[in-house]
Parts: C-alpha cells; structure tokens; sequence
C-alpha cells in the first residue's frame, strides 16, 4: 500500500512539470515567431519604400532626357552622357536592393546601410546633373530669323 502512494506521488508530481514544459516553449516560440514577422514587415515596408523611389528616380530620368532633346551639340552628348551615368547608378542601387531582399530577415539590416547610402549617392549625382545642366540654353529654333543691327 505504501508502495501505491509512492507511485501516485510520483506521477502528480512528473505530470505537471512535463505540462510546463510544453506551456513554457509555446509561449517561447510565441514572441520569437511575432519578432520575426516584425522583421519581415520592416523589410518588407523599406523594400517598397526604394522601389517607390527608384520609381521617382525613372521619372526624373525622363524628365532630363526631356531636357537633352531641346539641347544641340557637345552640350547635348554631354548631357546624355550624365544621364546614362545616372541610370548606371540607378541600377546599382537596385542590384543592392535585390541583394538585401535575398538574405535572411535576421541580417538584412546590415546590408540597409549599404542600400541607403547608394540612394544618398544617387540623389546627391541627380542634384549635379540637373543643376549643372539646368543653365544650358536650349538650341534656338532654326526657322527664327535672328535680328540685324
């Protein structure tokens, strides 16, 4: 008889502590998984952030070429040559923003620094293009009869 208490004694005692355990890795695993879905948002929050500026970059892009089309002869090739270079940083930008896409979400941060600054850079060329070409005369248009003095 004393045998019996011995044994329910032991089984009241291993069986909540096996039921802890498990309670205890759930709520573990619960904060862990909410962490990383957090992570995965943020990235994929500044991920559409980049495009959407990348996106603001092609239209400025366009708006220069724009500008190059009014404009004739070495001041026009040029121009076009810094947008070429432009378009060329544009899309070295984007390959660091497909290299930060495909690493882990746990260390995508170390390479949002790399992203960010090619955008710094990117901006800060588009800023000399366009100021450097912006006083650049376009051609006059040939049918104008200049006036006599």
């Amino acid at each position: 008889m004393k045998s019996i208490y011995v044994m329910l004694l032991a089984i009241l005692v291993v069986l909540p502590a096996c039921n802890r355990n498990d309670r205890d890795r759930v709520r573990a695993a619960s904060p862990e998984k909410a962490t990383t879905d957090q992570m995965k948002q943020e990235r994929d929050d500044y991920v559409k952030s980049v495009d959407a500026k990348l996106a603001e970059f092609d239209q400025k892009f366009d708006g220069l070429d724009a500008r190059a089309g009014a404009m004739a002869g070495p001041a026009k090739a040029d121009f076009k040559d810094a947008i070429d270079g432009l378009r060329d940083q544009r899309k070295a930008v984007s390959k660091k923003l497909d290299d930060l896409k495909s690493v882990s979400i746990e260390s995508w941060m170390a390479l949002k620094g790399e992203v960010d600054a090619a955008m710094a850079g990117l901006e800060h060329s588009y800023e000399q293009v366009s100021a450097a070409h912006e006083r650049v005369p376009a051609a006059a248009p040939s049918n104008q009869r200049h006036p006599t003095y």
